[in-house]
């Protein structure tokens, strides 16, 4: 058996791997087919015959190629030119009513084709080292003049967002459909036409971090303060303990509750459309409820504590061993949007929509979830959970050897209506993006018994 290393096609190289093999990408198929008419030793001969970049690598679809003339299966090729997704100007030209299957309901949530028009400009987080990381903090911690200092920020915030107009790209309303598109199959692979989700694989975890980094400084911008930070929702912290030895700033108070700041029907940060749950004091977040559930009964406390415990230890150790496991599924061109979540999501995402569904109304499903401001404290603890993932065992890491993760790119509205471009591989740190997550009381979880 004769496999082609991997050894700079930007992938880890094979243990496995006999010889350093490459093929060329712009190889014409006169060449492939007399490749397939040889012995498989011959075939990589004659290719490598061929005037071509050691840097560049054969496309899949001429591995596929290969295949049809005759190429043993038996010739394992590892060193496949990547194909990541990139959602560019095109992509957001040709949006399309998109569909959510369990809903049954089409959705309408293309942006304004104005603001289209304008350049795009490539992004990449850089954080200043001369100036201190901010601080995402735990809300339950806030308290005093902290608290009422970050809830007035907060509501005001959101208050000049939902004033700006519908079609201006940094608009509450268009922050929401933006999440909306990105969900829904609004959008579709420029070359294939398949329709997009960057849910239920492994861009869940980058694209929001993104998605909340310009969030955040759209917020600033308006409120005129660099320095504003959004908090996380810390609801898989359920015990109260005391800081450990060593605590810099932590917070060891449980975060189970929903966070009593967005529930002030005169601010801008209250939606009067959610279940019940979220407007009951003291009653403990469910991250085990069933998904797309109506259903308003809740746990007794303390079931709901013990099963919570056990999601997230779940989630983040028994289930989360492999990045695969963690983030989900592999992702490229032809690749088709998934429609059963359970064939291609990571092993938290099923517990974080139950967290959309226990708030419930517009929050729930992914056509509205965005236009609920206590989404954006839920997916910056989504995101918190991202950092904390790789310290809870080996081998847990982000696919930086897989290109198709890493050159993959999204698009977004900044502070100042500009259109950036984006890459996967920048957003692994949220250093780079200039911030730190408070420590909380993880060990709650971490060493909860199963």
């Amino acid at each position: 058996m004769l496999l082609l290393s991997r050894k700079r096609c930007g992938v880890t190289e094979s243990s496995h791997v006999r010889e350093n093999f490459l093929i060329c990408s712009t190889l014409p198929s006169r060449h492939l087919a007399l490749a397939a008419r040889t012995s498989v030793q011959e075939a990589v001969k004659n290719i490598l015959m061929i005037s071509c970049s050691p840097y560049t690598m054969t496309s899949r679809r001429s591995l596929l190629f290969m295949v049809s003339l005759g190429v043993s299966l038996s010739l394992i090729v590892n060193c496949v030119q990547a194909e990541p997704i990139k959602y560019t100007v095109n992509t957001f030209k040709n949006c399309l009513p998109g569909f959510v299957p369990e809903l049954n309901e089409t959705t309408f949530c293309c942006p304004p084709q104005k603001n289209l028009n304008g350049p795009i400009v490539d992004f990449v987080p850089r954080h200043d080292p001369h100036k201190p990381l901010r601080i995402k903090k735990a809300l339950q911690c806030l308290s005093g003049e902290e608290l009422r200092t970050y809830t007035w920020k907060l509501q005001k915030g959101y208050e000049l967002m939902r004033a700006l107009p519908d079609d201006d790209p940094r608009s509450f309303y268009q922050q929401g459909k933006i999440h909306c598109a990105y969900g829904t199959g609004c959008f579709a692979q420029d070359s294939t036409n398949i329709t997009l989700d960057v849910h239920y694989s492994f861009f869940f975890y980058p694209f929001h971090r993104y998605f909340l980094y310009f969030h955040e400084k759209i917020l600033q911008k308006l409120l005129g303060d660099p320095s504003f930070t959004l908090h996380f929702w810390n609801y898989d912290n359920s015990i109260t303990t005391s800081p450990p030895a060593g605590s810099r700033d932590g917070c060891f108070k449980a975060g189970h509750f929903f966070p009593a700041i967005y529930n002030d029907p005169t601010k801008a940060t209250y939606s009067a459309n959610r279940s019940i749950r979220a407007y009951t004091p003291n009653l403990v977040t469910d991250l085990g409820i069933p998904v797309s559930t109506r259903n308003t009964t809740s746990l007794p406390f303390e079931e709901a504590v013990a099963r919570n415990r056990a999601v997230m230890h779940n989630s983040l150790i028994t289930n989360a061993t492999t990045s695969r496991a963690f983030l989900g599924r592999n992702y490229s061109v032809g690749d088709s949007q998934l429609l059963n979540p359970g064939l291609g999501d990571g092993s938290f995402e099923a517990a974080h929509a139950s967290v959309h569904w226990w708030v419930g109304g517009i929050m729930g499903p992914v056509t509205t979830s965005a236009s609920d401001p206590i989404f954006y404290a839920h997916h910056s603890n989504v995101d918190r959970l991202w950092t904390l993932w790789p310290k809870l065992g080996p081998n847990r890491h982000d696919p930086t050897s897989n290109l198709d993760w890493m050159d993959a790119e999204f698009l977004f509205w900044d502070e100042n209506k500009v259109l950036r471009r984006v890459k996967v591989k920048d957003s692994s740190t949220t250093e780079a993006f200039g911030f730190r997550y408070q420590e909380v009381n993880d060990a709650s979880w971490i060493q909860f018994p199963n």
